[in-house]
């Protein structure tokens, strides 16, 4: 009798535990690419980024950056496109088509290369409240003009700089 009480207790334990996040975000994901076939590419992104946050793929990204990119939201669609292009496991026709999508998008982006000795540093642009825009070493597209770019890793001082970024230019930092 022991053991059968054991038994039910563990598979309750299981199934109130068990979720369907996949089944939201493929779900999430649907609706993205039909808000995307309709050019709805605001409703498009809410999706796509509702079904990332419940589970991260490389394909919600590459959807992200080309809903950034057919809204001429450049600089977001440039930093999806880099962030997908160092995605471990990426295929070589994949990791061509972001290379490709990185080249066409430079040109109409302001570039800033940040690069921290150790590596892995947070970055953070203009305002740490909005959150880190990911770790050093890193590409990031800007709006022209000046910025304050921050950087902490556990353990170092903080550092932070001004600069300035023009279209069509890539500043390394």
């Amino acid at each position: 009798m022991i053991r059968g009480a054991l038994l039910v207790a563990l598979l309750s334990a299981f199934t109130a535990r068990a979720d369907n996040t996949a089944d939201e975000a493929d779900l999430a994901f649907r609706l993205g690419n039909e808000a995307y076939a309709k050019h709805d590419y605001p409703r498009a992104l809410a999706a796509y980024f509702l079904s990332n946050r419940l589970v991260p793929n490389k394909n919600v990204l590459f959807n992200i950056a080309r809903c950034y990119e057919a809204l001429k939201g450049y600089d977001e669609a440039y930093r999806y496109y880099f962030e997908l292009s160092h995605a471990r496991g990426l295929p070589e026709a994949d990791a061509r088509e972001m290379r490709a999508a990185l080249e066409r998008l430079a040109p109409k982006v302001a570039l800033l290369e940040v690069v921290t000795d150790p590596p892995g540093a947070d970055v953070f642009i203009d305002r740490e409240d909005l959150g880190s825009r990911g770790r050093a070493p890193q590409v990031l597209a800007l709006a022209p003009g000046p910025h304050t770019v921050k950087v902490r890793l556990e353990g170092r001082r903080d550092a932070e700089t001004q600069v300035r970024v023009t279209t069509g230019a890539r500043r390394p930092r």
